[in-house]
């Protein structure tokens, strides 16, 4: 574990006020207009819009609800994904993005929902409120400076825990003519991601609930979107890692998504060391900012596999130094090397976690 340094110290503040503070006095400045003007908008209130004009309704106090749930939502689950893996020392671009994407999102909802809302105040009938598109505009416009003033108000840290795709090269682990060697290990989300994971789930579930016994039609939006994020959970929390004569195999505990590189296209093995906020914004299947692409799941030691096509793959696996020297003896092996049986063991530093075959 790295000692956090005073840069980091400093962009941990500045995060703190741009991605935390900002967001909820923005959040609750909306909250508070639109519960003072609740009194004067009609009992329900447009909430969707089309081409037509409004087609999605809910009660008028359930909007300022929505709004306080999704800002301050929204805002805790990136503060424990930026703020709890850096306790660390790692800091890197995508944290200071993840600042100003917060900022960005907390101003669009903001104006758009205030905005939309205070313009039925007066209205008799809900289905005659003004078109949404000027709102919308504007929000996203605001936002969008928002979002890159927070981008500019954060320092620009990289600590070497963030470094990007350097990996400590490994030796190939000695196999004898015709051995057959298969490692296996099973690799898991972290406890605070699955926490994370679980509050985004269950945050979702309850405003389709919310929708639904308010009666609004939007209701079945909200409930695909959980359903959708309670499938990709169930995907992203533990995969199973596989070297063998195959090559690498990532696969998921459902079976899908699955990952696998022939031997063939390895260009080299190694281990390197993931800080998942700093250097991918997050867990799951991820797509880092030096364009690596890979399975991370959880902070410290990983597999990392650069193809011949210059593509680099990372999967965060325990063991990975064992995993990437019987990769480099495998991918030197040649095909006629690969006899139909054999006496399998177990490699070097296996352990149980070694599955024969």
């Amino acid at each position: 574990m790295t000692a956090a340094t005073p840069d980091v110290h400093t962009a941990r503040r500045r995060y703190v006020v741009v991605g935390v503070v900002l967001p909820i006095v923005i959040t609750l400045i909306a909250v508070v207009l639109m519960l003072v003007w609740l009194p004067e908008v009609p009992a329900t209130v447009a909430t969707h819009w089309s081409g037509d004009g409004p087609d999605g309704f809910a009660p008028a106090w359930a909007v300022p609800l929505i709004a306080a749930a999704l800002g301050a939502g929204l805002t805790a689950l990136l503060a424990v994904m930026v703020l709890v893996p850096s306790r660390d020392g790692a800091w890197g671009a995508t944290s200071r993005l993840l600042g100003a994407v917060m900022l960005g999102t907390s101003v669009l909802l903001a104006v758009t929902l205030t905005w939309s809302f205070g313009m039925q105040r007066g209205l008799a009938d809900p289905h005659d409120a003004p078109n949404v598109l000027v709102p919308l505009a504007v929000g996203a416009g605001a936002g969008l400076l928002a979002g890159v003033a927070g981008w500019f108000a954060q320092p620009n840290v990289v600590t070497s825990g963030a470094s990007g795709p350097a990996a400590q090269a490994v030796g190939a682990v000695s196999l004898a003519p015709g051995e057959r060697v298969v490692w296996a290990r099973t690799t898991t989300m972290s406890g605070v991601a699955m926490l994370a994971v679980t509050a985004g789930i269950i945050a979702l579930a309850l405003g389709t609930i919310v929708l639904s016994a308010t009666g609004s039609d939007s209701w079945w939006i909200m409930l695909g979107a959980t359903l959708m994020v309670l499938v990709l959970a169930c995907a992203t929390f533990a995969f199973r890692v596989r070297v063998d004569r195959a090559g690498l195999t990532v696969r998921s505990s459902i079976g899908v998504p699955r990952f696998r590189i022939p031997l063939g296209e390895i260009a080299q093995a190694g281990v390197t060391t993931v800080q998942p906020t700093a250097e991918f914004g997050g867990w799951g299947i991820r797509i880092g900012l030096d364009g690596r692409f890979g399975v991370v799941l959880h902070a410290g030691e990983a597999l990392q596999v650069a193809r011949r096509s210059g593509r680099v793959f990372v999967v965060t696996v325990d063991d990975a130094a064992t995993a990437a020297a019987l990769l480099e003896a495998l991918a030197e092996r040649t095909p006629a090397e690969y006899p139909a049986a054999s006496h399998p063991r177990v490699p070097p530093g296996g352990g149980d976690h070694g599955i024969l075959g």
